[in-house]
């Protein structure tokens, strides 16, 4: 097996309380439900399923300088 590699997530603050009541409701780190929410959503787009994508980018805020010209 080969080593882990970390990733980077910056979450807006309501989010980040979410994930981390979910990850101690569920008796899991912070990291390890991320992994499983990671590995879950890769397979859901490696099976087709765009859905999330979809929802997330009509929820998703405009990159920051985006009005910039």
């Amino acid at each position: 097996m080969s080593k882990k590699q970390p990733i980077r997530v910056f979450l807006d603050p309501e989010t980040h309380s979410r994930h981390l009541i979910q990850a101690g409701t569920n008796g899991l780190t912070s990291s390890a439900l991320s992994e499983r929410l990671i590995e879950y959503g890769l397979a859901q787009l490696e099976r087709g399923d765009k859905a999330p994508l979809e929802a997330l980018s009509r929820a998703a805020s405009p990159a920051p300088n985006a009005n910039e010209a």
